[in-house]
């Protein structure tokens, strides 16, 4: 039996080393043909299964099968850690960050060790310059951090800052320091690594400057903070601090206008990509504000279980990495939508047919 497993092992890694076959492949890109694509789908996640296994876990898949998937239950927010070939996603269904490593091979639990807090309400995730996991936990309003391995070492208490309900959290690599939203304020609450307040600005109104629902945050190449206001339909640009720039946005259900922000993030040329959970689809602008392309629309493929590239249910969380990938939090159908956008250096780069 023994001899019989073995052969079977050497037949299954010969197999996974052999030269791959040419599969070509459906391609779904925005804008579609014939302009020149910006941005392409290229995977979904929603379980291990969509991990792809090595050479030990396709034998023991063959011999035993899959074990059963642990899939997403309500994911919310997520993040790319690309020098761990990671990523993170904040899953209120199941109160934990679950981690999709590619590098490993795995799926599992943030912090899955003793003396690691709960996490009753996970929202946001950020990284620092070292590696370290900075999780946001609504509920006790703290910030979880964990290092580079994903040991806990430390609880940040918002209370002490007079935040209330604290709705997103970002890092500032370059400065070293974490900004905090707070739907219960209406302001946007500076501190540093360890906790210390620095300084807040906002307040509530529909005034320049003013939030009544700061809900998301992402950081441009400047080091300009960029807030998306949910209930006043806005997006709001700031300087490092916290001086009022500019906004653009108004609320309407025509293109470029804004049903319900859910969160944002920026590309390497600095273009601002909204997502709508109530339109169901991403918005894309250049710094000015002005609409470059839409991605998505209302598709819910968890009842169907269509696969369905750029169909949402409910988008509510981004993140894009330092090579321009995108990864979308598709909320109501359990999963993340991974996408590329394409910059002009990249296409000048490559010189990749893209239409």
């Amino acid at each position: 039996m023994a001899k019989i497993l073995f052969l079977i092992f050497l037949s299954l890694l010969c197999a996974a080393c052999a030269a791959p076959q040419t599969i070509i492949k459906e391609r779904f890109v925005w804008p579609p043909p014939p302009d020149i694509a910006r941005i392409e789908w290229l995977k979904t996640y929603s379980s291990q299964l969509n991990i792809e296994k090595n050479s030990i876990q396709k034998f023991w898949a063959a011999i035993a099968g899959d074990d059963d998937p642990k899939n997403l239950l309500k994911p919310v927010e997520v993040k790319s850690n690309i020098e761990q070939n990671t990523f993170y996603v904040s899953d209120i269904g199941r109160a934990a960050v679950i981690v999709f490593d590619s590098a490993k091979h795995e799926l599992r639990t943030l912090g899955n060790s003793d003396g690691a807090p709960s996490l009753p309400l996970p929202l946001s995730i950020a990284l620092d310059s070292d590696g370290s996991i900075y999780v946001l936990e609504r509920r006790l309003a703290k910030i979880h951090v964990y290092d580079r391995d994903e040991k806990f070492q430390r609880s940040i208490s918002l209370r002490p800052m007079s935040v209330k309900s604290p709705t997103s959290m970002i890092v500032d690599k370059k400065n070293r320091v974490i900004y905090v939203s707070d739907a219960e304020t209406r302001k946007i609450v500076v501190i540093d690594q360890l906790g210390g307040f620095i300084r807040d600005f906002g307040g509530p109104g529909d005034g320049d400057g003013q939030f009544i629902l700061p809900i998301a945050m992402a950081l441009n190449s400047k080091g300009n903070l960029v807030v998306a206001d949910a209930f006043n339909a806005k997006i709001q640009m700031f300087d490092a601090t916290g001086r009022y720039l500019s906004k653009f946005g108004r609320r309407g259900d025509s293109p470029g206008d804004f049903q319900l922000i859910k969160s944002l993030a920026i590309d390497s040329s600095d273009n601002i990509y909204v997502v709508d959970g109530r339109a169901h689809n991403i918005s894309i602008f250049n710094e000015m504000g002005d609409l470059l392309l839409i991605v998505g629309g209302f598709y819910a493929s968890a009842e169907t279980g269509k696969l369905v590239p750029g169909g949402f249910s409910v988008p509510i969380g981004i993140d894009i990495d330092s090579t321009d990938k995108i990864y979308v939090v598709d909320q109501m159908n359990a999963r993340v939508q991974v996408f590329q956008y394409y910059s002009e250096e990249y296409l000048r780069r490559t010189k990749l047919p893209l239409n």
